[in-house]
């Protein structure tokens, strides 16, 4: 079987998850957690230390950095909650931040109090992400230019242009390979997720995406008593397709086919290949009479227009059961069973129909099943 993939599928696809990850783009968080977690240990011990040797020299100095230790393990607890990852991860860095000024500010060795400077961009990155890591880490080190710049110059010493230029460089370095990581990071997670999470046909959903999708509507569903079909779409006749054809033509079909349903949904409906020539469609916020309609106008621009490629031309005709959310049934297996047994009515009933669960006027049936 060919293996080839049509570019506008496939980048919609790609372009459809990249929209699905977080706005701050953490995904997977527990390994942030724990660094989060164990930067803030360093965090109470190093600034306990340093407060302690500061004590008598510096005590508005040594004041903040036992501050500074105490506010680390008052949000310790908090990182237990993972979705919080983000905020907790600001709260933290920001004053942590300050207090590396504040202690470039009042440092004899403007040249030590650097060295912090330099892990500003490394530790952005790596809990807030690349859009924040970049904005934060590029303020806070201009800020330090600033002041270092601004101490010399109160102070009537000449800058070493050798040392600074070399601060300058190193921070920049720091910073630029930070980010190119974190970039490359997030686009390698986002390319695995596609890889994962993707028919490599069709490039619609598979069963993998499919599950974890209809079970976060399910939930919707039931939280907000909001709607939900379940379409379960079958090619007819397809092994003729592949046996007087040849399965490189067949797959073109399915792409054909995938291509079609997409282009019939909306962007909130999710469109996946199950396996073979069957095919499911999951549709947020709809009831079984608008979930019928959808079914109607895929099944009819499928058997309207034929698979055309040069002499070839492949009438094509889809069968569809369509179930709905409550009334049919409650879980995924329990929808699914309902929507297979209504495809194969339509198989029985001579193909390229859509079958559902009769709806009368009164809704008669309707509440006699809802009870």
């Amino acid at each position: 079987m060919t293996m080839k993939k049509d570019s506008s599928t496939q980048h919609a696809g790609f372009a459809r998850m990249e929209k699905e990850t977080t706005e701050n783009e953490l995904p997977n968080q527990n390994y942030r957690i724990k660094a989060l977690r164990f930067l803030m240990g360093m965090t109470v011990i190093c600034n306990v230390f340093f407060g302690y040797i500061n004590w008598e020299s510096h005590f508005l100095m040594a004041s903040l950095e036992l501050s500074m230790a105490l506010y680390a393990m008052l949000l310790m607890p908090l990182t237990l909650q993972n979705k919080l990852q983000f905020k907790i991860s600001l709260m933290f860095l920001l004053p942590l931040y300050s207090l590396f000024l504040y202690g470039l500010i009042l440092s004899r060795e403007p040249q030590i109090a650097v060295v912090w400077i330099l892990v500003i961009p490394v530790l952005s990155h790596f809990l807030l992400g690349r859009l924040y890591g970049l904005w934060i880490s590029v303020s806070f080190m201009l800020l330090a230019g600033i002041i270092f710049l601004v101490q010399s110059v109160m102070k009537g010493e000449q800058i070493d242009m050798l040392l600074f230029s070399n601060q300058v460089f190193v921070g920049m370095s720091i910073l630029v390979f930070s980010h190119i990581n974190e970039v490359s990071r997030v686009g390698a997670h986002r390319k695995l997720l596609y890889l994962a999470t993707t028919d490599n046909l069709t490039s619609l959903a598979n069963r993998t995406r499919f599950l974890d999708v209809f079970e976060r509507e399910r939930n919707h569903a039931a939280r907000n008593n909001s709607e939900l079909a379940l379409l379960l779409l079958d090619l007819d006749h397809f092994k003729q397709v592949n046996d007087r054809f040849g399965h490189d033509v067949g797959d073109e079909v399915l792409k054909y086919v995938a291509t079609t349903i997409s282009n019939r949904l909306r962007k909130t409906d999710l469109a996946c290949r199950l396996g073979g020539e069957e095919f499911a469609i999951l549709l947020p916020g709809v009831n079984l009479k608008s979930a019928v309609g959808v079914a109607e106008i895929v099944r009819k621009s499928i058997s309207d227009i034929p698979y055309v490629k040069g002499d070839v031309v492949i009438p094509l005709s889809v069968s569809i059961g369509v179930a709905e959310y409550g009334y049919d049934g409650k879980d995924l297996e329990g929808l699914y069973a309902v929507a297979d047994k209504l495809l194969y009515e339509a198989k029985a009933g001579g193909r390229n129909q859509v079958c559902s669960r009769t709806l009368m006027r009164n809704c008669e049936l309707d509440l006699a099943l809802a009870n």
